[in-house]
Parts: structure tokens; sequence; C-alpha cells
């Protein structure tokens, strides 16, 4: 995938894909990667537009291959829910694309899929907690990876929702997916650790750790900059607030009082 996408940016250039904006990478999954897998899926949604296949069919069935991956992973098959998962965020970023390609995207679809989305993230990280259940520490981990993911898709759609804009930031959603997704294909690989004893599957656990620990923090940030954005914009739509364009105005005026000519700026 990477090198077809590769050979199509050296023959043709980098495709125009406004829906992953400007920088879609991040400093933990570079662009490229991310713009070929997005690349790589256009061909498939056509075809699924030209089956006349449902959008909402997508998003269902993407939910019931995340929730299916939860009793595979507390029973330790990780590669197995990993394949599972990678199925199911196939199926989530083909709906959109297929609303789009067939001229059936709606405000609808869009909070059926953002709150199914929440259900599949949770699910594999239901899963995990479950296998670790006989270590309190362990536990903790991805409860506390499926607090962060909420926390960073919530703060997102509230901003979103007062027309915040936001930089693209760390561990959104693709992101996390392709963390949780290495977690259960190289965490087999070490079944123990010495640092760690008897706990099973030490580099599942470590990336896990990484998602919840940069979650939480892009979390906050989202929010403190949502927060300082919407504080901004209430203080300067306070009565009596000084604004450059009041303060024109006010000036305009006076000299307008006093009998003086002015002239608005090119």
């Amino acid at each position: 995938m990477l090198g077809a996408y590769a050979v199509r940016v050296a023959r043709h250039g980098r495709p125009t894909m406004p829906r992953l904006g400007a920088s879609p990478g991040t400093a933990l999954l570079p662009g490229p990667v991310v713009e070929a897998f997005y690349w790589s899926f256009h061909a498939p949604a056509r075809a699924l537009v030209r089956l006349r296949v449902s959008p909402d069919a997508l998003t269902y069935l993407s939910l019931a291959l995340s929730l299916a991956c939860a009793p595979l992973l507390a029973a330790g098959r990780f590669r197995t829910g990993a394949a599972l998962l990678v199925s199911s965020a196939i199926l989530d970023a083909l709906d959109g694309m297929v609303a789009r390609a067939g001229g059936r995207a709606s405000r609808a679809g869009a909070v059926l899929d953002s709150c199914l989305d929440r259900l599949s993230d949770a699910a594999p990280l239901i899963g995990l907690a479950v296998f670790y259940r006989a270590h309190a520490a362990a536990l903790a981990i991805p409860l506390v990876a499926m607090v962060a993911s909420s926390l960073v898709s919530y703060a997102r759609a509230k901003a979103d929702a007062y027309q915040v804009a936001l930089p693209s930031g760390l561990m959104r959603r693709h992101e996390r997916i392709a963390y949780v997704v290495a977690a259960l294909v190289f965490g087999p690989a070490v079944p123990t650790a010495r640092l760690t004893g008897a706990l099973p599957y030490p580099i599942t656990l470590a990336c896990l750790a990484l998602v919840a620990g940069v979650g939480l923090v892009a979390g906050l940030r989202l929010v403190q900059r949502t927060r300082a954005a919407l504080a901004a914009a209430d203080a300067a739509e306070l009565p009596g607030a000084r604004t450059p364009a009041r303060d024109a105005g006010a000036a305009r005026g006076r000299l307008l009082g006093s009998g003086k000519a002015t002239s608005a700026p090119l």
C-alpha cells in the first residue's frame, strides 16, 4: 500500500484530500502513512457505491466487528482480535467515503457514526481490561486509555460544535487504533519479561500506556485550547469590551462629531 502510494505521488503528485486537512500526520504517526491508507480506500468506496451499499450498514458492521473482538482479547487471542479491529477500522473509514461519493452524506449519518465510534473505541479496551483483571496496575492501563480516548474525541466534538479550530494534535482516532493494533500484533512476541515478572505481554501494556498517557495530555490540552478560545470570544462580546472594530467605530464617530472628514482604509 505504501509502495503504491509512493509511485502515485512520484508520477502524479500528492492527491487532494480535503478531509484529512493540511497536516494529517502527527509526531507519532507520519502524514504519508495516513494519506496512503486514506488514498487506498477510494477504489473500494467507489465499488461499494456502485453496489448501492448503505453507509449506515457499513457503520453497524464496523461496530459489530469491534464488539466481536472484545471477547477474543479477553481470552488472550490478541492477533485474531487485531484482525477484527483492523477490519472494523477499514469499514469505519469507508462508511463516510461511501456516503459522500454516493451523495448520501447527512448530519443524521454523522451523528450515528460518531456515537457508534465511541462504542467501537471502548470494546477492545474493555476486552484487554478483562484479560488483565488479575493484575490491578495492569488493569488500570486499558481503562485509562479508554478514558483518554473518550476525552480526546469529546473535546474535539465540543470544539467543532462551537466552531473552534484546533490543530491536528496527538492521539486522534486513527492514531489510537494504529497503536492498539500494534500492541495486539507485536505483544505476543514477548510473553513475559524479567522486569515485569509474570505479567503477560508487557509490550502490549507498554503500547497501551502510551495511548493512555499521551491521550490524557492531548485531551487536556484540547480542552484548555477550546476554553481559551471561547473565553476570548465571550470577552469580545461583553458590553463595553474594547475590540478593534469597536475602537474604529468610536474614533470615526468622534471625528464626524467634530466636523472632520474621514476615509475608509483600503
